[in-house]
C-alpha cells in the first residue's frame, strides 16, 4: 500500500522541511519568529474583489457574446461528437449521434442543420444551429 506524501513536486525530506519552516505558525497562528528578518514574507493582497476574480471572464474557448449555457450546450454536443466525424453531412453526424446514444434532444437539434451543407467542425456546425432560430437546444 502506497503512503500519501500530499505533495509529489518534492521529496519526503523537503516536504517535512516545508512542513517545520511553518509550524509554529500553524500551531500559534501568528509568527513565531523572534528575528523579524527569518518570517516569511506575506504575500502580495489583491484589493476587493480583484481576491476572486469572475471566472465567467476565464473562459477559455468561449466566443465573445456566449452565454454560459450557450457555451455547457456547445461542449454537450462537442461530447457527443469526435473531430474524427468531420467533415461530414447532416445525415452522417445524425447517424454518428445515434450511434453514440446520445440524448434525443442534441440529436433533434442537429437535425434543425440544413441538408446538403457538410460541416468540417462542430464549432462550424454550432454557429449554423445558432444561427436558425429553431434550432436550439432544448433546455434542461
Amino acid at each position: 500500500m502506497a503512503v500519501d506524501r500530499g505533495s509529489s513536486k518534492h521529496g519526503p525530506w523537503r516536504d517535512d522541511a516545508m512542513a517545520h519552516e511553518v509550524s509554529g505558525f500553524v500551531r500559534s497562528g501568528r509568527d513565531t519568529r523572534a528575528e523579524e528578518w527569518r518570517s516569511v514574507e506575506p504575500a502580495d493582497e489583491l484589493p476587493g474583489d480583484a481576491q476572486f476574480p469572475d471566472p465567467a471572464q476565464f473562459r477559455a474557448g468561449a466566443s465573445a457574446g456566449m452565454t454560459p449555457t450557450d457555451v455547457e450546450e456547445r461542449s454537450e454536443l462537442a461530447r457527443w461528437l469526435g473531430r474524427a466525424v468531420f467533415p461530414a453531412e447532416r445525415e452522417e453526424i445524425m447517424d454518428h449521434l445515434r450511434h453514440q446514444h446520445a440524448p434525443d434532444r442534441v440529436v433533434e437539434a442537429v437535425a434543425a442543420a440544413p441538408p446538403g451543407v457538410q460541416f468540417t467542425s462542430v464549432g462550424e456546425l454550432w454557429r449554423m444551429l445558432r444561427s436558425r432560430s429553431d434550432a436550439e437546444l432544448p433546455r434542461r
